[in-house]
């Protein structure tokens, strides 16, 4: 193994994220293997800005390696030197690379376009082989198309029924387990600018400029050229939910393709159970929704705490769901590894990062 981009997302704020970065940066550590951190945009504040409540801190190691907002180097506790400056702005300053010279907290703040995360990788990726862990919301991790893998962190703080958190954790394994087109690796190689119908010998039947569909006029724009049997419409951005439902619609009894270009794609915009239900209906009308670059989702983490409100006082207290049924009722809905990282976990998080990595070898024998 060289190196390896693991995305970890929290499907909402105080799912556990940073309680999962934090248990498998320790892992790999003990495993004497790099770690290489950053966020998709800000993370690392030590008290919930809205509930009052502290939140766990990042901390970060001798030799490990954070790109992050050059104000943030000055933040926390730890001493670092910087190996290079990025041209990556974000509001407190540009990213810059640094080696962490003294353990301490850090606060991340990376990027937060695809672009400038590629850049990012790419630039982490000279400096070291490892794991290079980006972290982000779900509403914000459109970026992790770039990853070469994902864990999801959900918990109670999402929402304290069980059986629904069960339900979107299906609905969000499903999506990330969607096949590739027979196509796939030539619509990539085209790289096509924005939404594009094909016809079945990839021949460019009509174009729009537009990267995702937000709304049925945009998709009775994308439709204006009809897509034959066995075709394919390329939407290199996100659908929303709208946009889907009216697709679902307009493609009934079609025998046709709806490709994108990652599943993150369809995760960033999957607002509620709904958008899966329009996914299953294309599929059930014979459309196959399908993906040009898969990105595994390797694991999901689970969070029996919620902060709770207490109307008396107007002051948020911990909260608690059921650890071992949150965690069973979820694992019954998925056909994935899922963990409650307090309780352990981590070694097992670790373990699939690195399945999906490769053998690790010592750098001696490494070639880059």
């Amino acid at each position: 193994m060289q190196f390896i981009k693991v995305g970890i997302a929290g499907t909402a704020k105080n799912t556990g994220k940073t309680t999962a970065t934090i248990a498998i940066m320790a892992e790999l550590r003990a495993r004497g293997i790099p770690l290489l951190l950053t966020s998709i945009g800000y993370d690392g504040e030590s008290i919930d800005a809205i509930t009052g409540l502290p939140k766990p801190r990042l901390e970060v190691k001798a030799g490990d390696i954070v790109a992050t907002a050059e104000m943030c180097l000055k933040t926390g506790t730890a001493a670092f030197r910087v190996l290079e400056t990025t041209d990556v702005g974000t509001p407190l300053g540009k990213v810059q690379i640094a080696e962490v010279l003294r353990p301490g907290l850090v606060v991340t703040a990376g990027p937060n376009k695809t672009h400038e995360v590629r850049r990012i990788a790419d630039m982490l990726k000279r400096l070291s082989h490892g794991v290079a862990i980006f972290d982000g919301a779900l509403n914000r991790i459109a970026p992790f198309g770039e990853m070469d893998g994902m864990i999801l962190a959900t918990g109670a703080a999402k929402s304290r029924n069980i059986a629904l958190l069960a339900a979107q954790a299906q609905s969000f394994a499903a999506i990330a387990r969607l096949p590739q087109p027979p196509a796939a690796a030539e619509i990539a190689r085209r790289n096509y600018p924005g939404v594009t119908v094909l016809d079945a010998g990839l021949r460019v039947r009509g174009r729009s400029m537009k990267l995702s569909l937000l709304t049925a006029q945009d998709v009775d724009s994308a439709l204006a050229a009809d897509i034959p049997e066995g075709g394919c419409l390329y939407v290199p951005g996100i659908i929303t939910g709208k946009a889907l439902a009216a697709l679902a619609e307009r493609l009934e009894g079609r025998r046709v393709i709806l490709a994108v270009q990652d599943p993150v794609k369809l995760l960033v915009a999957a607002e509620d159970q709904s958008y899966f239900a329009m996914l299953t209906k294309l599929d059930e009308a014979g459309v196959l929704v399908a993906v040009l670059k898969r990105v595994p989702l390797m694991a999901i983490t689970v969070n029996p705490f919620y902060p709770e409100y207490r109307v008396e006082d107007n002051t948020y207290v911990p909260g608690m769901v059921d650890p071992v049924r949150l965690q069973l009722t979820v694992k019954s809905a998925v056909n994935l590894p899922v963990v409650n990282v307090s309780k352990g976990g981590a070694k097992m998080l670790a373990e699939i990062i690195l399945s999906h990595a490769g053998r690790w070898e010592s750098p001696a024998t490494m070639e880059f």
